[in-house]
């Protein structure tokens, strides 16, 4: 009877250990991905995220981005605020596949929130928005 009570005990206690595991790693994986879900930023040989260099604004309007033709340095992050009073998108050209640069492939986000991703590599990079295509803009880094 005392080895039944025994193994009753270590049962109950590794039980509720690991539902306490569960509710703190679970509930803290779920936070840091709501945080990193409308932030994709390039990463460097070694896994690491580079440090911005520059920082430039885009706003997301009711008429589209302003501005719409954005010249950088490599290096530079680029952040979409949402002013349009609705939920927008950031979202790689070509329509509808997004699949030209997917790092801009950024998501929904809503009124007031922004989205940001870092442009390391020169180039010509165009978005649009998915839930208005017509709403079209283009990065320069050179």
């Amino acid at each position: 009877m005392n080895k039944k009570y025994t193994w009753v005990m270590a049962l109950v206690v590794l039980v509720a250990v690991s539902i306490a595991g569960f509710l703190f790693f679970g509930t803290n994986s779920k936070t840091q991905k709501a945080e990193n879900q409308n932030t994709k930023t390039a990463q460097n040989t070694n896994g690491t995220a580079p440090a911005p260099l520059y920082q430039q604004t885009i706003a997301v309007t009711a008429s589209g981005f302003k501005p719409q033709t954005l010249t950088v340095k490599p290096g530079t992050r680029i952040i979409w605020l949402n002013t349009s009073g609705a939920t927008t998108t950031v979202n790689s050209d070509n329509y509808p596949t997004n699949l030209l640069f997917p790092f801009l492939n950024l998501g929904r986000f809503g009124n007031n929130q922004s989205v940001s991703t870092l442009f390391t590599s020169v180039g010509k990079f165009t978005y649009h928005n998915e839930l208005n295509a017509d709403q079209r803009g283009t990065i320069i880094v050179q």
